[in-house]
Protein backbone atom coordinates (compact mmCIF):
# COMPACT_ATOMS: atom_id res chain seq x y z
CA UNK A 1 0.00 0.00 0.00
CA UNK A 2 1.84 3.54 -0.93
CA UNK A 3 0.92 6.94 1.05
CA UNK A 4 -1.62 8.19 -1.20
CA UNK A 5 -3.69 4.93 -0.14
CA UNK A 6 -3.20 5.26 3.08
CA UNK A 7 -4.36 8.64 3.15
CA UNK A 8 -7.32 7.71 1.16
CA UNK A 9 -8.04 4.75 4.32
CA UNK A 10 -7.17 7.36 6.80
CA UNK A 11 -9.79 9.88 5.97
CA UNK A 12 -12.73 7.38 4.94
CA UNK A 13 -11.52 6.36 8.94
CA UNK A 14 -12.07 9.99 10.10
CA UNK A 15 -15.08 10.92 7.96
CA UNK A 16 -16.65 7.44 9.64
CA UNK A 17 -16.13 8.19 13.22
CA UNK A 18 -17.67 11.68 12.52
CA UNK A 19 -20.71 10.07 11.56
CA UNK A 20 -21.18 7.76 14.12
CA UNK A 21 -20.06 9.97 16.71
CA UNK A 22 -23.02 11.59 18.96
CA UNK A 23 -23.74 14.62 18.04
CA UNK A 24 -21.11 14.60 14.82
CA UNK A 25 -19.36 17.93 14.18
CA UNK A 26 -19.68 18.14 10.57
CA UNK A 27 -16.06 17.40 9.06
CA UNK A 28 -14.75 19.52 6.83
CA UNK A 29 -12.06 19.76 4.06
CA UNK A 30 -9.44 22.07 6.12
CA UNK A 31 -9.87 19.78 9.14
CA UNK A 32 -9.19 16.73 7.49
CA UNK A 33 -6.16 17.56 6.05
CA UNK A 34 -4.95 18.53 9.34
CA UNK A 35 -5.56 15.45 10.85
CA UNK A 36 -3.60 13.64 7.76
CA UNK A 37 -0.57 15.84 8.40
CA UNK A 38 -0.56 14.90 12.39
CA UNK A 39 -0.31 11.16 11.57
CA UNK A 40 2.90 10.02 11.18
CA UNK A 41 3.73 6.38 9.24
CA UNK A 42 6.57 4.95 10.79
CA UNK A 43 6.93 2.19 7.78
CA UNK A 44 4.55 -0.44 6.61
CA UNK A 45 5.44 -3.87 4.78
CA UNK A 46 3.22 -6.34 2.48
CA UNK A 47 2.81 -9.75 4.54
CA UNK A 48 2.74 -12.53 1.96
CA UNK A 49 -0.53 -13.53 2.43
CA UNK A 50 -2.67 -14.12 -1.30
CA UNK A 51 -5.89 -14.81 0.78
CA UNK A 52 -7.89 -15.27 4.27
CA UNK A 53 -10.24 -17.26 5.59
CA UNK A 54 -12.66 -16.79 8.11
CA UNK A 55 -12.22 -20.37 10.34
CA UNK A 56 -14.77 -20.86 13.01
CA UNK A 57 -14.52 -23.62 15.56
CA UNK A 58 -16.76 -23.54 18.37
CA UNK A 59 -16.95 -20.35 19.98
CA UNK A 60 -13.89 -19.29 18.60
CA UNK A 61 -12.99 -17.49 15.10
CA UNK A 62 -9.23 -17.21 13.39
CA UNK A 63 -8.37 -15.37 10.03
CA UNK A 64 -6.00 -17.54 8.24
CA UNK A 65 -4.45 -17.46 5.26
CA UNK A 66 -4.99 -20.04 2.77
CA UNK A 67 -2.04 -21.86 2.60
CA UNK A 68 -2.71 -22.19 6.03
CA UNK A 69 0.96 -20.75 7.51
CA UNK A 70 -0.55 -17.13 8.98
CA UNK A 71 -3.25 -17.04 11.56
CA UNK A 72 -4.70 -14.41 13.27
CA UNK A 73 -6.20 -14.64 16.33
CA UNK A 74 -6.39 -13.93 20.27
CA UNK A 75 -5.12 -10.48 19.15
CA UNK A 76 -1.90 -12.36 18.09
CA UNK A 77 -0.66 -12.89 14.58
CA UNK A 78 1.01 -15.94 14.31
CA UNK A 79 3.35 -17.83 11.76
CA UNK A 80 1.63 -21.43 12.29
CA UNK A 81 4.61 -23.31 10.30
CA UNK A 82 7.10 -22.06 12.60
CA UNK A 83 5.20 -21.01 16.07
CA UNK A 84 6.71 -17.16 16.16
CA UNK A 85 4.46 -14.44 16.61
CA UNK A 86 4.80 -11.49 14.36
CA UNK A 87 4.48 -8.63 16.36
CA UNK A 88 7.07 -6.17 14.20
CA UNK A 89 7.48 -4.59 10.75
CA UNK A 90 11.11 -6.64 11.21
CA UNK A 91 9.42 -9.65 11.55
CA UNK A 92 8.32 -9.68 8.09
CA UNK A 93 11.42 -10.17 6.39
CA UNK A 94 12.98 -12.52 9.42
CA UNK A 95 9.97 -14.32 9.79
CA UNK A 96 7.57 -14.51 7.75
CA UNK A 97 9.37 -14.23 4.18
CA UNK A 98 11.23 -17.11 5.36
CA UNK A 99 10.67 -20.77 5.38
CA UNK A 100 12.56 -21.97 8.31
CA UNK A 101 12.34 -26.48 7.11
CA UNK A 102 14.05 -26.94 10.53
CA UNK A 103 11.52 -25.11 12.90
CA UNK A 104 8.53 -26.82 10.19
CA UNK A 105 10.16 -30.36 10.99
CA UNK A 106 9.62 -30.98 7.50
CA UNK A 107 12.28 -34.03 6.13
CA UNK A 108 13.37 -32.89 2.99
CA UNK A 109 14.72 -36.45 2.29
CA UNK A 110 10.60 -37.20 2.54
CA UNK A 111 10.21 -35.43 -0.79
CA UNK A 112 12.40 -37.87 -2.92
CA UNK A 113 15.32 -35.42 -3.68
CA UNK A 114 18.23 -35.84 -6.00
CA UNK A 115 21.44 -34.83 -3.50
CA UNK A 116 24.10 -33.14 -5.16
CA UNK A 117 27.43 -31.97 -2.79
CA UNK A 118 28.77 -32.66 0.14
CA UNK A 119 28.56 -29.46 2.24
CA UNK A 120 27.55 -28.46 5.87
CA UNK A 121 25.13 -26.22 5.07
CA UNK A 122 21.96 -27.55 3.21
CA UNK A 123 20.10 -26.00 0.11
CA UNK A 124 16.44 -26.88 -0.88
CA UNK A 125 15.48 -26.22 -5.05
CA UNK A 126 12.28 -27.29 -6.72
CA UNK A 127 12.87 -27.47 -10.61
CA UNK A 128 11.43 -29.50 -13.62
CA UNK A 129 13.73 -31.36 -15.27
CA UNK A 130 13.07 -29.42 -19.07
CA UNK A 131 13.55 -25.85 -17.32
CA UNK A 132 16.22 -23.64 -18.95
CA UNK A 133 16.52 -21.26 -15.82
CA UNK A 134 16.58 -24.30 -13.51
CA UNK A 135 19.47 -25.79 -15.70
CA UNK A 136 21.30 -22.63 -15.01
CA UNK A 137 20.63 -23.12 -11.34
CA UNK A 138 22.07 -26.63 -11.85
CA UNK A 139 24.97 -25.34 -13.42
CA UNK A 140 26.17 -22.60 -10.89
CA UNK A 141 25.88 -25.42 -7.64
CA UNK A 142 28.12 -27.86 -9.10
CA UNK A 143 31.18 -25.23 -8.56
CA UNK A 144 29.79 -25.03 -4.69
CA UNK A 145 29.65 -28.78 -3.73
CA UNK A 146 32.07 -28.90 -1.04
CA UNK A 147 30.28 -25.71 1.03
CA UNK A 148 26.45 -26.65 0.19
CA UNK A 149 24.51 -30.27 -0.02
CA UNK A 150 21.66 -29.19 -3.06
CA UNK A 151 18.39 -31.21 -2.86
CA UNK A 152 16.65 -31.60 -5.88
CA UNK A 153 13.04 -31.87 -6.01
CA UNK A 154 11.41 -32.46 -8.78
CA UNK A 155 7.83 -31.22 -9.93
CA UNK A 156 6.27 -31.35 -13.25
CA UNK A 157 4.94 -28.17 -14.07
CA UNK A 158 5.75 -27.90 -17.73
CA UNK A 159 3.20 -30.51 -19.31
CA UNK A 160 3.07 -34.05 -20.12
CA UNK A 161 6.54 -34.77 -20.67
CA UNK A 162 7.61 -33.15 -17.66
CA UNK A 163 5.28 -35.15 -16.10
CA UNK A 164 6.42 -38.57 -17.84
CA UNK A 165 10.35 -37.38 -17.27
CA UNK A 166 9.72 -37.35 -13.50
CA UNK A 167 7.49 -40.25 -12.93
CA UNK A 168 9.93 -42.14 -14.28
CA UNK A 169 13.29 -40.45 -12.51
CA UNK A 170 11.16 -40.69 -9.36
CA UNK A 171 10.84 -44.23 -9.76
CA UNK A 172 14.11 -45.30 -10.49
CA UNK A 173 15.87 -42.90 -7.46
CA UNK A 174 13.02 -45.84 -5.70
CA UNK A 175 15.73 -48.40 -6.49
CA UNK A 176 18.57 -49.12 -3.53
CA UNK A 177 20.82 -49.31 -6.49
CA UNK A 178 23.35 -46.63 -5.88
CA UNK A 179 24.41 -46.56 -9.66
CA UNK A 180 21.30 -46.31 -10.50
CA UNK A 181 20.67 -43.10 -8.71
CA UNK A 182 23.54 -41.43 -9.61
CA UNK A 183 22.80 -42.20 -12.85
CA UNK A 184 19.82 -40.30 -12.16
CA UNK A 185 21.07 -37.26 -10.87
CA UNK A 186 23.73 -37.00 -13.91
CA UNK A 187 20.52 -37.15 -16.16
CA UNK A 188 18.73 -34.13 -14.32
CA UNK A 189 22.27 -32.44 -14.38
CA UNK A 190 23.01 -32.76 -18.03
CA UNK A 191 19.11 -32.78 -18.96
CA UNK A 192 19.82 -35.55 -20.91
CA UNK A 193 16.24 -37.71 -20.95
CA UNK A 194 17.22 -39.80 -24.12
CA UNK A 195 16.18 -43.45 -24.07
CA UNK A 196 13.27 -43.12 -21.01
CA UNK A 197 10.51 -45.18 -21.24
CA UNK A 198 6.94 -44.00 -21.66
CA UNK A 199 5.34 -46.67 -20.17
CA UNK A 200 4.58 -46.31 -16.52
CA UNK A 201 6.96 -48.00 -14.50
CA UNK A 202 5.08 -50.47 -12.10
CA UNK A 203 6.26 -51.22 -9.22
CA UNK A 204 6.73 -47.92 -8.37
CA UNK A 205 6.64 -45.74 -5.12
CA UNK A 206 5.54 -42.43 -5.75
CA UNK A 207 5.21 -41.44 -2.25
CA UNK A 208 7.98 -39.20 -2.27
CA UNK A 209 6.97 -37.65 -5.61
CA UNK A 210 3.37 -37.04 -4.33
CA UNK A 211 4.68 -35.23 -0.87
CA UNK A 212 6.84 -33.17 -2.85
CA UNK A 213 4.09 -32.15 -5.02
CA UNK A 214 1.90 -31.07 -1.99
CA UNK A 215 4.54 -29.56 -0.64
CA UNK A 216 5.16 -27.40 -3.23
CA UNK A 217 1.91 -26.33 -3.41
CA UNK A 218 1.91 -25.87 0.41
CA UNK A 219 4.98 -23.21 0.03
CA UNK A 220 3.00 -21.26 -3.06
CA UNK A 221 5.59 -21.96 -5.87
CA UNK A 222 5.57 -18.98 -8.13
CA UNK A 223 7.49 -20.74 -10.28
CA UNK A 224 10.58 -23.20 -10.92
CA UNK A 225 13.10 -22.79 -9.88
CA UNK A 226 12.51 -22.01 -6.46
CA UNK A 227 15.22 -21.99 -3.91
CA UNK A 228 15.65 -22.24 0.44
CA UNK A 229 18.58 -21.32 1.64
CA UNK A 230 20.06 -22.98 4.58
CA UNK A 231 18.65 -19.28 6.83
CA UNK A 232 15.22 -19.81 4.93
CA UNK A 233 15.78 -17.05 2.66
CA UNK A 234 13.39 -17.98 -0.84
CA UNK A 235 14.29 -16.98 -4.35
CA UNK A 236 12.22 -17.54 -7.01
CA UNK A 237 14.02 -17.65 -10.69
CA UNK A 238 18.16 -18.62 -11.28
CA UNK A 239 19.80 -16.13 -9.19
CA UNK A 240 22.37 -13.98 -11.09
CA UNK A 241 25.51 -15.29 -9.05
CA UNK A 242 24.31 -18.24 -7.10
CA UNK A 243 27.15 -18.25 -4.68
CA UNK A 244 26.35 -14.24 -4.02
CA UNK A 245 22.91 -14.93 -3.05
CA UNK A 246 23.32 -18.03 -0.66
CA UNK A 247 25.94 -16.13 1.12
CA UNK A 248 23.34 -13.15 1.13
CA UNK A 249 25.49 -10.44 -0.14
CA UNK A 250 23.51 -7.61 -1.60
CA UNK A 251 24.72 -7.37 -5.33
CA UNK A 252 22.26 -10.77 -5.29
CA UNK A 253 19.07 -9.04 -4.48
CA UNK A 254 18.91 -7.95 -8.13
CA UNK A 255 18.82 -11.11 -9.63
CA UNK A 256 16.12 -11.05 -12.31
CA UNK A 257 16.56 -14.46 -14.07
CA UNK A 258 12.55 -15.45 -14.50
CA UNK A 259 11.30 -18.48 -13.43
CA UNK A 260 9.47 -20.88 -15.21
CA UNK A 261 5.30 -20.11 -14.40
CA UNK A 262 3.47 -23.15 -12.64
CA UNK A 263 0.81 -24.71 -14.36
CA UNK A 264 -1.64 -22.82 -12.72
CA UNK A 265 0.21 -19.14 -14.33
CA UNK A 266 0.55 -21.26 -17.57
CA UNK A 267 -1.81 -19.84 -20.22
CA UNK A 268 -4.18 -22.55 -22.35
Amino acid sequence: MNLRQTCLLLSLFLLASAVFAANPPKPNASDIAASLLSINIDGMQDLPITGLKMVKSGGKTVFMSSNGRFAFYGGKLMDVWTQQEIKDLADIDNIANRIDLSKMKLNVDDLGPVSVGQGKESVLIFIDPRCPYCSKVMKDLQALQDKYTFKLVMVPILGPESQNIVVQLACQLGSADANTKDTVRDRLLKQDYAGLPTERPTPCNKEPLQKAIVTAKLFGLPGVPFLIAPDGRTHSGAPDVLADWLADKPTAVSAATAPEPTKAEKKP
